[in-house]
């Protein structure tokens, strides 16, 4: 018998004025004889871009309406296994100041085998715009995905002990994940893209205030606040 509990809003109120963009995490969960789901969905609200908001958060719901109808469909399939399949999905506001958020959803899913698979997605929002933003739109140059791999390329021969076991040299993807955080802009990779699985997400993490040069100037705020 599938129960159905929906945990209130918890506001995340990361922002320095009342002015500013708050974050909203709800959680839902329920329980069926062959499977456990705990989900967390962002929301936001962004003060004066209302349409924004409630088209960001209503495309949050159907992405998670989704991912668990596809996931009661596979694990009905692997109900016959002995185990719970388990989906959890989490969110975590990396940043959220100077008109922009950056926010990661991390999500397991477990349908049987000898392990569980874990995802990233990142949500880069600019609410000045209001407008999700690619790593693309942060810079004035194409020329920006060779410096990032030049610092990345550094950043490995420098750590080997962190950065050794990876089986492929990283590149910057059109879609490339990553987030913001006060200081750093952080390029990461999904499970078995540069090694594997136990290794879990490769990260890059690189200072921002190093790349202030090569940002749009629009988002040297990004970069003036990391020093």
């Amino acid at each position: 018998m599938r129960r159905l509990f929906i945990i209130p809003a918890a506001a995340v109120m990361l922002a320095a004025c009342a002015a500013a963009a708050t974050t909203d995490i709800v959680t839902e969960e329920y329980t069926t004889d062959y499977s456990e789901v705990s989900m967390q969905i962002l929301n936001i609200n962004i003060p004066g871009a209302k349409e924004f908001s409630e088209s960001f958060n209503a495309a949050r719901l159907d992405e998670a309406a989704s991912a668990a109808e596809g996931f009661d469909a596979e694990a009905r399939g692997a109900a016959g296994a002995g185990q719970k399949s388990l989906l959890t999905t989490t969110q975590d506001i990396k940043y959220n100041k100077n008109n922009f958020i950056s926010a990661v959803e991390e999500q397991y899913t477990y349908t049987g085998g000898a392990h569980g698979m874990t995802m990233r997605k990142s949500r880069n929002i600019d609410t000045s715009l209001p407008a999700e933003v690619t790593l693309g739109d942060l810079f004035a140059e194409e020329g920006y995905k060779e410096t990032l791999m030049r610092m990345m390329r550094e950043l490995r021969e420098s750590k080997p002990d962190v950065y050794g076991e990876l089986w492929a040299e990283p590149v910057i993807k059109p879609e490339q994940d990553f987030y913001i955080t006060d200081t750093d802009l952080v390029i990461y990779y999904q499970p078995y893209e540069l090694s594997y699985y136990a290794r879990g997400f490769v990260e890059f993490p690189l200072r921002l205030s190093e790349l202030r040069g090569y940002l749009k100037e629009d988002y040297y705020r990004l970069a003036d606040s990391a020093q």
